[in-house]
């Protein structure tokens, strides 16, 4: 490879909202949140070696691009050169986002663009490998909205399609992180059948919502009885904001592990984040609203990616 060859390309990773309610580990959203990594230059010279500027955001604890493009290059086996990179990113760490999940894929993307193109499958394969889970991860990497289903021998079956172009989300972040890890550890191994038969009826009824544009059904479809019940103890607000009743929001749940919560929305966002924002001064506590429009597919697709 030449000296400079990707110099100034940019790698652009969305974050995700994932779970949406009752689609825990399944299902997950793009969002027009970005991470992006821009090569500044290649160094032949070192190869394998990732040098990054983060500016004044240096992120806490494992570097995940490094890792994923580690990972990448472990799998695969081509060598790749060093490079010296910029990182900036619009995604909040540890709000439940999608952060981790964006930089996994952001190193195996720079992998792939230093050797050559991937197939979606191998690349799940490996960041669900290094997430645990693989819903942000097929967000991150495949856009638009996903469901992933893990095999029993570790592959992954993800699908990609377009989210309503309509159906916005208002998202709130609290001044406190909560670990993904720990949010994971609340959640009980063993689901009564009724609790898993009331989640597999709205997570189906979810996804044919957003088909067919019920959007009156999107409220009763995003209830959950796995996660959100075990979670709301440590995620400020949620109880209060699950509860919300206005014509403004169609419906509301947790952002993957929390602690943001997102309103789904059609129009009205002001009102919808007075309402939210409302939850959070009565609480005492900093917060940050976003309006967010999904981030679109890269493939769209109903069968194996």
């Amino acid at each position: 490879m030449q000296t400079g060859a990707h110099a100034h390309e940019t790698i652009l990773v969305p974050g995700s909202i994932s779970n949406l309610g009752p689609g825990f580990d399944a299902l997950s959203v793009a969002v027009g949140l970005y991470l992006r990594v821009t090569i500044l230059e290649v160094l032949p010279s070192a190869p394998g070696i990732l040098e990054m500027d983060f500016g004044s955001s240096t992120p806490p604890g494992e570097n995940r691009i490094l890792t994923g493009f580690r990972r990448a290059r472990e799998h695969f086996g081509d060598p790749a050169p060093g490079l010296r990179l910029e990182v900036q990113s619009d995604i909040p760490m540890r709000a439940g986002l999608g952060s981790s999940a964006a930089a996994t894929v952001a190193g195996l993307k720079l992998y792939e663009t230093l050797t050559s193109p991937r197939a979606h499958d191998d690349l799940m394969v490996i960041a669900t490998a290094i997430e645990g889970h693989p819903d942000n991860a097929a967000a991150a990497l495949l856009g638009g909205l996903t469901l992933s289903c893990q095999q029993s021998d570790g592959r992954i079956i993800t699908c990609a399609w377009r989210w309503p172009d309509d159906l916005h989300f208002v998202v709130a972040t609290p001044g406190a992180e909560l670990e993904t890890a720990f949010a994971r550890t609340v959640v009980p191994r063993l689901i009564p059948l009724e609790n898993a038969v009331f989640n597999l009826q709205r997570a189906l009824l979810l996804v044919r919502a957003l088909e067919t544009g019920q959007y009156e059904h999107l409220r009763e479809a995003l209830r959950d009885r796995w996660h959100q019940p075990a979670r709301a103890a440590y995620v400020p607000g949620l109880a209060d904001a699950l509860a919300l009743d206005h014509p403004s929001i169609l419906g509301a749940c947790l952002s993957g592990a929390g602690p943001s919560i997102a309103l789904l929305v059609m129009g009205r966002e002001d009102e919808a984040s007075t309402l939210l924002g409302d939850i959070y001064t009565r609480l005492g506590l900093p917060y940050t609203i976003r309006t967010l429009s999904p981030h679109p597919p890269v493939v769209s697709s109903g069968h194996d990616s």
